[in-house]
Protein backbone atom coordinates (compact mmCIF):
# COMPACT_ATOMS: atom_id res chain seq x y z
CA UNK A 1 0.00 0.00 0.00
CA UNK A 2 3.05 2.40 1.06
CA UNK A 3 4.34 1.78 -2.78
CA UNK A 4 1.23 2.57 -4.19
CA UNK A 5 0.59 5.84 -2.46
CA UNK A 6 3.93 6.95 -3.19
CA UNK A 7 3.42 5.45 -6.55
CA UNK A 8 0.12 8.30 -6.75
CA UNK A 9 1.73 11.45 -5.65
CA UNK A 10 4.60 11.05 -8.17
CA UNK A 11 2.43 10.35 -11.09
CA UNK A 12 -1.32 12.51 -11.10
CA UNK A 13 -3.31 11.16 -8.96
CA UNK A 14 -3.11 12.81 -5.36
CA UNK A 15 -6.68 12.80 -2.94
CA UNK A 16 -5.07 15.46 -0.64
CA UNK A 17 -2.89 17.58 -0.59
CA UNK A 18 -1.66 19.08 2.86
CA UNK A 19 -0.88 22.38 3.39
CA UNK A 20 1.97 23.35 5.83
CA UNK A 21 3.05 26.62 6.67
CA UNK A 22 6.62 26.52 8.84
CA UNK A 23 8.62 29.44 10.72
CA UNK A 24 11.26 27.70 13.22
CA UNK A 25 9.61 24.60 14.20
CA UNK A 26 12.49 22.25 13.91
CA UNK A 27 10.86 20.48 17.10
CA UNK A 28 8.12 19.25 15.87
CA UNK A 29 8.08 19.41 12.09
CA UNK A 30 9.13 15.38 11.38
CA UNK A 31 6.33 14.33 13.58
CA UNK A 32 3.67 16.81 11.75
CA UNK A 33 4.87 15.57 8.11
CA UNK A 34 5.36 11.64 9.31
CA UNK A 35 1.95 11.75 10.69
CA UNK A 36 0.73 13.21 6.70
CA UNK A 37 2.83 10.56 5.24
CA UNK A 38 1.20 7.86 7.44
CA UNK A 39 -2.48 8.37 6.15
CA UNK A 40 -3.64 5.15 5.20
CA UNK A 41 -5.49 4.44 2.59
CA UNK A 42 -5.45 7.37 0.66
CA UNK A 43 -2.96 9.44 -1.94
CA UNK A 44 -1.09 12.19 -0.51
CA UNK A 45 1.31 15.39 -1.05
CA UNK A 46 2.88 17.41 1.65
CA UNK A 47 3.25 21.17 0.68
CA UNK A 48 5.87 22.36 3.26
CA UNK A 49 6.61 26.14 2.84
CA UNK A 50 9.63 27.21 5.14
CA UNK A 51 8.99 31.01 6.10
CA UNK A 52 12.44 32.37 7.33
CA UNK A 53 13.20 30.00 9.69
CA UNK A 54 16.38 30.43 11.96
CA UNK A 55 16.54 27.14 13.62
CA UNK A 56 17.57 24.93 10.88
CA UNK A 57 13.75 23.86 9.59
CA UNK A 58 14.92 24.30 6.48
CA UNK A 59 17.29 21.21 6.77
CA UNK A 60 15.14 18.59 8.33
CA UNK A 61 12.19 19.59 5.50
CA UNK A 62 15.36 19.40 2.65
CA UNK A 63 16.48 16.18 4.47
CA UNK A 64 12.49 14.74 4.35
CA UNK A 65 11.45 15.74 1.00
CA UNK A 66 14.62 14.29 -0.68
CA UNK A 67 13.59 10.23 1.21
CA UNK A 68 10.18 10.35 0.09
CA UNK A 69 8.57 12.48 -3.21
CA UNK A 70 5.22 12.89 -1.64
CA UNK A 71 7.13 15.76 0.35
CA UNK A 72 7.50 19.06 -1.91
CA UNK A 73 9.34 21.61 -0.58
CA UNK A 74 7.33 25.32 -1.86
CA UNK A 75 9.63 28.56 -2.09
CA UNK A 76 8.25 31.45 -0.53
CA UNK A 77 9.27 34.39 -2.83
CA UNK A 78 10.46 37.37 -0.45
CA UNK A 79 11.17 35.06 2.92
CA UNK A 80 14.66 35.63 4.45
CA UNK A 81 15.77 33.87 7.60
CA UNK A 82 14.70 36.13 10.81
CA UNK A 83 12.20 37.89 8.46
CA UNK A 84 9.29 35.95 7.78
CA UNK A 85 6.32 36.84 5.90
CA UNK A 86 3.39 35.10 7.80
CA UNK A 87 1.29 31.50 7.67
CA UNK A 88 -1.01 33.33 4.68
CA UNK A 89 1.39 33.91 2.43
CA UNK A 90 3.12 30.71 3.33
CA UNK A 91 -0.06 29.11 2.26
CA UNK A 92 -1.00 30.64 -0.49
CA UNK A 93 2.30 29.61 -2.44
CA UNK A 94 1.47 26.14 -1.07
CA UNK A 95 -2.13 26.32 -2.35
CA UNK A 96 -0.55 27.59 -5.53
CA UNK A 97 0.90 24.15 -5.78
CA UNK A 98 -1.44 21.47 -4.81
CA UNK A 99 -2.35 18.96 -7.03
CA UNK A 100 -4.75 16.89 -5.09
CA UNK A 101 -8.62 16.70 -5.15
CA UNK A 102 -8.75 17.91 -1.45
CA UNK A 103 -6.38 20.32 0.32
CA UNK A 104 -6.06 20.03 4.60
CA UNK A 105 -4.29 22.31 6.52
CA UNK A 106 -1.85 20.72 8.90
CA UNK A 107 0.17 23.21 10.86
CA UNK A 108 3.85 22.56 11.71
CA UNK A 109 3.73 21.64 15.12
CA UNK A 110 0.11 19.92 15.15
CA UNK A 111 -0.17 16.00 13.67
CA UNK A 112 -2.93 13.95 12.38
CA UNK A 113 -3.68 10.85 13.44
CA UNK A 114 -3.34 7.28 10.52
CA UNK A 115 -7.44 7.63 9.88
CA UNK A 116 -8.49 11.02 9.93
CA UNK A 117 -8.28 11.59 5.78
CA UNK A 118 -9.87 8.44 5.35
CA UNK A 119 -12.57 9.01 7.64
CA UNK A 120 -12.99 12.32 6.48
CA UNK A 121 -13.01 11.32 2.89
CA UNK A 122 -16.03 8.90 3.34
CA UNK A 123 -17.39 11.66 5.50
CA UNK A 124 -17.46 14.07 2.82
CA UNK A 125 -19.38 11.76 0.22
CA UNK A 126 -21.89 10.88 2.49
CA UNK A 127 -22.98 13.42 3.61
CA UNK A 128 -21.78 16.06 0.25
CA UNK A 129 -19.77 18.42 2.34
CA UNK A 130 -17.14 20.42 0.56
CA UNK A 131 -15.74 21.90 3.96
CA UNK A 132 -14.93 18.81 6.65
CA UNK A 133 -13.30 19.96 9.83
CA UNK A 134 -13.34 17.10 12.57
CA UNK A 135 -12.41 17.65 16.64
CA UNK A 136 -9.38 18.78 17.61
CA UNK A 137 -7.60 16.70 20.20
CA UNK A 138 -5.22 19.48 22.31
CA UNK A 139 -1.97 18.34 23.72
CA UNK A 140 0.87 19.91 24.75
CA UNK A 141 3.45 16.97 25.63
CA UNK A 142 2.89 13.44 24.63
CA UNK A 143 0.13 13.18 22.33
CA UNK A 144 -2.92 10.42 23.03
CA UNK A 145 -5.09 10.10 20.42
CA UNK A 146 -7.87 8.54 22.61
CA UNK A 147 -8.07 12.28 24.46
CA UNK A 148 -10.85 14.55 24.98
CA UNK A 149 -11.83 16.77 21.94
CA UNK A 150 -11.99 20.57 22.45
CA UNK A 151 -15.69 20.39 20.95
CA UNK A 152 -18.32 18.78 23.12
CA UNK A 153 -19.54 15.39 21.54
CA UNK A 154 -22.57 14.62 19.67
CA UNK A 155 -23.91 12.65 17.74
CA UNK A 156 -22.33 10.02 15.40
CA UNK A 157 -20.44 11.26 13.02
CA UNK A 158 -21.80 14.25 12.63
CA UNK A 159 -21.90 16.81 15.40
CA UNK A 160 -23.59 19.54 13.82
CA UNK A 161 -23.37 22.13 9.74
CA UNK A 162 -22.26 25.49 9.86
CA UNK A 163 -23.77 28.16 7.38
CA UNK A 164 -22.18 31.49 7.25
CA UNK A 165 -24.27 32.89 10.01
CA UNK A 166 -23.89 30.27 12.50
CA UNK A 167 -20.02 30.49 11.51
CA UNK A 168 -19.96 34.21 12.16
CA UNK A 169 -21.41 33.62 15.60
CA UNK A 170 -19.35 30.68 16.91
CA UNK A 171 -15.72 32.84 15.85
CA UNK A 172 -16.37 35.86 18.01
CA UNK A 173 -13.66 37.16 20.36
CA UNK A 174 -14.22 37.03 24.43
CA UNK A 175 -17.09 34.52 24.40
CA UNK A 176 -17.64 31.36 25.55
CA UNK A 177 -16.60 27.74 24.38
CA UNK A 178 -14.46 27.09 21.16
CA UNK A 179 -13.99 29.02 18.31
CA UNK A 180 -14.68 27.47 14.77
CA UNK A 181 -11.47 29.16 13.41
CA UNK A 182 -9.76 26.79 15.85
CA UNK A 183 -10.66 23.96 13.23
CA UNK A 184 -8.22 22.46 10.49
CA UNK A 185 -10.61 22.09 7.94
CA UNK A 186 -10.19 19.83 4.79
CA UNK A 187 -11.97 21.38 1.24
CA UNK A 188 -12.40 20.04 -1.94
CA UNK A 189 -10.10 21.73 -4.09
CA UNK A 190 -12.16 22.80 -7.06
CA UNK A 191 -14.34 24.88 -4.62
CA UNK A 192 -10.74 26.46 -3.87
CA UNK A 193 -10.40 27.62 -7.52
CA UNK A 194 -13.34 28.21 -8.54
CA UNK A 195 -13.65 30.75 -5.96
CA UNK A 196 -10.45 31.80 -6.16
CA UNK A 197 -9.62 31.55 -2.27
CA UNK A 198 -7.14 32.42 -1.14
CA UNK A 199 -5.27 33.40 2.70
CA UNK A 200 -5.52 37.25 3.58
CA UNK A 201 -1.52 38.20 3.30
CA UNK A 202 -1.94 41.09 5.85
CA UNK A 203 -3.36 39.55 8.42
CA UNK A 204 -1.68 37.22 11.25
CA UNK A 205 -4.41 36.39 13.36
CA UNK A 206 -7.34 34.83 12.01
CA UNK A 207 -6.62 33.84 9.02
CA UNK A 208 -8.16 30.32 9.08
CA UNK A 209 -11.42 32.19 9.82
CA UNK A 210 -11.22 34.40 6.83
CA UNK A 211 -10.00 31.48 4.69
CA UNK A 212 -13.24 29.88 5.86
CA UNK A 213 -15.35 32.61 6.14
CA UNK A 214 -15.08 33.10 1.95
CA UNK A 215 -15.52 29.56 1.16
CA UNK A 216 -19.14 29.57 2.87
CA UNK A 217 -19.97 32.98 1.37
CA UNK A 218 -19.61 30.93 -1.99
CA UNK A 219 -22.28 28.53 -0.94
CA UNK A 220 -19.92 25.58 0.08
CA UNK A 221 -21.48 23.01 2.92
CA UNK A 222 -19.71 22.38 6.20
CA UNK A 223 -19.89 19.72 8.11
CA UNK A 224 -18.04 19.24 11.49
CA UNK A 225 -17.90 15.81 12.78
CA UNK A 226 -17.99 14.63 15.90
CA UNK A 227 -14.99 11.92 14.81
CA UNK A 228 -11.03 13.40 16.15
CA UNK A 229 -8.21 12.77 14.39
CA UNK A 230 -6.21 16.18 14.72
CA UNK A 231 -3.16 16.83 17.72
CA UNK A 232 -3.71 20.52 18.03
CA UNK A 233 -0.46 21.58 20.11
CA UNK A 234 -0.52 23.98 22.59
CA UNK A 235 2.09 26.33 23.84
CA UNK A 236 3.16 29.71 24.82
CA UNK A 237 4.80 30.09 21.28
CA UNK A 238 1.72 29.90 19.44
CA UNK A 239 0.68 33.20 17.78
CA UNK A 240 -2.93 33.13 18.96
CA UNK A 241 -1.65 32.94 22.52
CA UNK A 242 -1.44 37.03 23.13
CA UNK A 243 -3.07 38.99 20.68
CA UNK A 244 -1.70 42.27 19.95
CA UNK A 245 -3.38 45.36 18.54
CA UNK A 246 -1.81 45.33 15.33
CA UNK A 247 -2.96 41.96 14.47
CA UNK A 248 -6.80 43.06 15.22
CA UNK A 249 -6.76 46.29 13.68
CA UNK A 250 -5.61 43.94 10.71
CA UNK A 251 -7.86 41.44 11.05
CA UNK A 252 -10.87 43.86 11.65
CA UNK A 253 -9.72 45.90 8.31
CA UNK A 254 -9.96 42.89 6.42
CA UNK A 255 -13.34 41.48 8.21
CA UNK A 256 -14.47 44.90 7.02
CA UNK A 257 -13.65 44.06 3.45
CA UNK A 258 -15.74 41.14 3.06
CA UNK A 259 -18.48 42.03 4.88
CA UNK A 260 -19.16 44.79 2.66
CA UNK A 261 -19.30 42.28 -0.13
CA UNK A 262 -20.21 39.13 1.57
CA UNK A 263 -24.03 38.94 1.37
CA UNK A 264 -25.16 40.52 -1.68
CA UNK A 265 -26.22 36.92 -3.38
CA UNK A 266 -27.90 35.29 -0.33
CA UNK A 267 -31.54 35.60 0.16
CA UNK A 268 -33.27 37.96 1.96
CA UNK A 269 -33.56 36.36 4.86
CA UNK A 270 -30.29 34.69 5.25
CA UNK A 271 -28.68 38.34 4.74
CA UNK A 272 -30.26 39.55 7.55
CA UNK A 273 -28.84 36.74 9.97
CA UNK A 274 -25.38 36.99 7.68
CA UNK A 275 -25.44 40.85 8.40
CA UNK A 276 -26.57 40.63 12.81
CA UNK A 277 -23.91 38.30 12.68
CA UNK A 278 -21.34 40.03 11.27
CA UNK A 279 -21.77 43.40 13.36
CA UNK A 280 -22.01 41.46 16.33
CA UNK A 281 -18.17 39.51 15.59
CA UNK A 282 -17.05 43.35 14.88
CA UNK A 283 -18.28 44.31 18.13
CA UNK A 284 -16.42 41.91 19.65
CA UNK A 285 -13.40 42.79 17.93
CA UNK A 286 -13.84 46.22 19.14
CA UNK A 287 -14.44 44.88 22.57
CA UNK A 288 -10.59 43.34 21.78
CA UNK A 289 -9.05 46.41 20.79
CA UNK A 290 -9.93 47.99 23.92
CA UNK A 291 -8.83 45.30 25.77
CA UNK A 292 -5.05 45.46 23.85
CA UNK A 293 -5.00 49.08 24.19
CA UNK A 294 -5.27 49.21 27.88
CA UNK A 295 -2.93 46.72 28.07
CA UNK A 296 -0.37 48.11 26.35
CA UNK A 297 -0.90 51.21 28.18
CA UNK A 298 -0.74 49.55 31.56
CA UNK A 299 2.67 48.14 30.41
CA UNK A 300 3.81 50.97 29.39
CA UNK A 301 2.68 52.75 32.92
CA UNK A 302 -0.02 54.88 31.97
CA UNK A 303 -2.63 53.66 34.03
CA UNK A 304 -5.26 56.40 33.93
CA UNK A 305 -4.75 56.34 29.77
CA UNK A 306 -5.81 52.43 30.38
CA UNK A 307 -8.55 53.62 32.61
CA UNK A 308 -10.06 56.05 30.67
CA UNK A 309 -9.73 53.29 27.75
CA UNK A 310 -11.94 50.81 29.90
CA UNK A 311 -14.47 52.99 31.21
CA UNK A 312 -15.26 53.65 27.42
CA UNK A 313 -16.32 49.93 27.15
CA UNK A 314 -18.09 47.92 29.92
CA UNK A 315 -18.11 45.17 27.54
CA UNK A 316 -14.55 44.95 28.02
CA UNK A 317 -14.15 45.14 32.38
CA UNK A 318 -14.89 41.10 32.38
CA UNK A 319 -12.06 40.35 30.69
CA UNK A 320 -9.68 43.17 32.16
CA UNK A 321 -10.43 42.01 35.82
CA UNK A 322 -9.30 38.56 35.01
CA UNK A 323 -5.96 39.99 33.62
CA UNK A 324 -5.83 42.26 36.25
CA UNK A 325 -6.11 39.67 38.67
CA UNK A 326 -4.19 36.74 36.70
CA UNK A 327 -0.98 39.56 36.76
CA UNK A 328 -1.75 40.23 40.22
CA UNK A 329 -1.38 36.58 41.79
CA UNK A 330 2.08 35.97 39.09
CA UNK A 331 3.64 39.09 40.86
CA UNK A 332 2.73 37.85 44.56
CA UNK A 333 3.51 34.36 43.70
CA UNK A 334 7.24 34.54 44.21
CA UNK A 335 6.79 36.28 47.69
CA UNK A 336 4.46 33.58 48.46
CA UNK A 337 6.01 30.18 48.78
CA UNK A 338 3.15 28.14 49.52
CA UNK A 339 1.01 29.27 47.40
CA UNK A 340 -0.40 26.75 44.46
CA UNK A 341 1.96 26.03 41.64
CA UNK A 342 0.96 27.40 38.02
CA UNK A 343 -0.43 23.32 37.08
CA UNK A 344 -2.37 22.84 40.10
CA UNK A 345 -4.78 26.04 39.65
Amino acid sequence: MADQIVSDACGASVDVSFIMAAHDAAPWIETAIRSALDQAGVAVEILVVDDGSVDGTDAVIARLAAADPRIRAVPLDGARPGAPRGPSCARNAALQAARGRWVAILDADDLVVPDRTRTLLDLAAAAGADILADNPIPFAGAFDPRGAGMLDGGREPYLFEVDLARYLTCNRMLTPGVKLGYLKPMLRADLVRRHGLRYDEGVRVGEDFLFCLGALAGGARFVVTSYAGYGYRRGSASLSHRLRLADIQRLDAAFAAWAGRGVAAEPQAQAADIRQASRAYRDSLATAQVIARVVDAAQAGRWLRGAALALGRPQAWRFLAGSLLSAAGKRLRPAMPDALPVGQR
